[in-house]
């Protein structure tokens, strides 16, 4: 019966932390924003295209990362 209550309050604990500590972090925003100040137009086609091939633009640091590094190569020209 102990384990059982250790066992919930570990699962509570988890459901409550897991998903603050996914959010997108200062840096990967920052990183964004410069991409964004440096060439509008380009950002935001590219974007739009990472949108179409399914990147989320949800508040979660993974998804921002692969959101972020799609974006970069794209304005660089490495997309296909």
């Amino acid at each position: 019966m102990r384990m059982i209550a250790v066992l919930v309050a570990a699962l509570a604990t988890l459901s409550v932390v897991a998903p603050a500590s996914a959010q997108m972090s200062a840096s990967t925003r920052s990183e964004m924003a410069k991409m964004r100040a440096s060439n509008p137009a380009s950002y935001d086609a590219c974007n739009a295209l990472a949108l179409q091939r399914g990147y989320s633009t949800a508040d979660q640091e993974q998804d921002g990362r692969a959101l972020m590094n799609f974006i970069s190569g794209c304005m660089q020209g490495r997309v296909r």
